[in-house]
């Protein structure tokens, strides 16, 4: 097992690069996660607003209305109510919602029509559109109490009345072992694509380069070892450099989300998943370090290749968030299935959970592995036809 030996020798010398991304990695990992869980736990927070009223009609309905939004949202005045001030204050975000109440407003609500009112928020402001509603809920309920035959001081009574307190919003998971360290979980599988690309890129790449050296191939050749041994040991050196990656970030989950929701059901999908994915990004490593690159090149490709699938595919940019076109690019690439089951564990797309989907996506990376291996046993069968020739 000479070449075995030396194969962990030669990976040794290149540990620390590989070393310095799992490091980096878990930094990145525990601070987004941590910082995503805690996102999503205040989702469903409703939160105040600096809102402008202008009240045009000054009639009871208008005034009933004006009391109940600044009941919940904090009012704001100026000395001139001009569309260039209003405009100004929305930009520089002194305010982030304009209400006009139109004169007639209390006639129309009488007639039985429905009252428009003018509104102006920021482009980028959510809670804008929340108000939206807020305004859209309060005059229909007012409506439908003066529909009913209640005079406008009841009518408003009646309203108030329904909407004094706010409902209380309740967050439903459907895992009941679900916690947020279990969500922690998700993201961490969510990333490791990238840092699995990079790690056996940067670390195995470079051995198996140093095995087609001309001097280092040649002392091998001219031995007594048959080549058919000399490939075995090398690929037994690649099986276990990536398994050894792999389980080092299987027990990494396991002492970050402990045991009992690493080896859940989901967690057990995950890391099925996630061996999967070890295999295409060796079946990468092997394709590339088929050819005669230095270490600047390998850094390119690997870079090229993790930070193109972790954009185009969900790593890093939520797949909900990519254009049609990009997902319809993406699906050409292994990590789109890869990040696809893990949303889908997670809960992180509308997808629901599916063993059949899930068994699709597995199938369809392991189609990957196996066009990619076949590719590198062509490149590599024509190398060695042109090195004997």
């Amino acid at each position: 097992m000479q070449v075995y030996k030396t194969f962990f020798k030669i990976a040794k010398s290149k540990l620390f690069s590989s070393m310095v991304y799992f490091i980096v990695f878990l930094v990145l990992t525990i601070i987004m996660s941590t910082t995503a869980v805690k996102d999503n736990q205040q989702k469903f927070e409703v939160s105040s607003v600096d809102i402008c009223i202008i009240d045009k009609d000054q009639s009871t309905a208008s005034t009933a209305l004006y009391d109940y939004l600044t009941s919940v949202h904090t009012p704001v005045t100026f000395d001139s109510y001009d569309k260039e001030t209003l405009q100004d204050n929305l930009f520089y975000q002194t305010i982030s919602y304009v209400l006009t109440i139109p004169e007639g407003f209390e006639k129309q609500l009488l007639s039985g029509k429905n009252p428009q009112v003018e509104t102006s928020k920021r482009a980028d402001s959510a809670s804008g559109y929340f108000v939206d509603q807020q305004i859209d809920s309060y005059i229909r309920a007012l409506s439908l109490s003066i529909t009913g035959g209640a005079e406008i001081d009841e009518a408003i009574k009646q309203t108030d009345d329904a909407f004094s307190s706010s409902p209380e919003i309740t967050s439903l998971q459907f895992d009941r072992k679900s916690n947020n360290a279990g969500e922690g979980m998700y993201y961490f599988f969510q990333y490791l694509p990238y840092v699995l690309i990079m790690m056996l890129l940067e670390g195995l790449s470079p051995v198996l380069i140093a095995f087609r050296q001309k001097d280092l191939s040649a002392r091998i050749n001219c031995s007594s070892l048959h080549m058919h041994s000399k490939n075995t040991q090398i690929g037994l050196g690649c099986i276990t450099y990536s398994l050894g990656i792999w389980l080092l970030f299987a027990i990494t989950s396991v002492i970050l989300y402990k045991p009992a929701q690493v080896f859940s059901q989901n967690g057990l999908l995950c890391l099925l998943n996630s061996l999967v994915f070890t295999l295409i990004s060796t079946a990468l490593t092997l394709l590339v370090s088929s050819f005669p690159l230095n270490g600047n090149t390998i850094n390119m490709v690997s870079n090229v290749i993790g930070l193109g699938m972790s954009f185009l595919c969900g790593i890093f940019v939520p797949q909900q968030f990519l254009g049609s076109g990009v997902i319809s690019f993406s699906r050409f690439l292994p990590a789109y299935w890869y990040i696809r089951i893990t949303n889908m564990l997670a809960g992180f797309s509308d997808e629901a959970l599916s063993m059949n989907t899930y068994r699709m996506c597995i199938g369809i990376q392991v189609l990957f592995f196996a066009a990619i291996f076949a590719v590198y046993l062509a490149v590599n069968r024509q190398q060695e036809k042109n090195s004997l020739a």
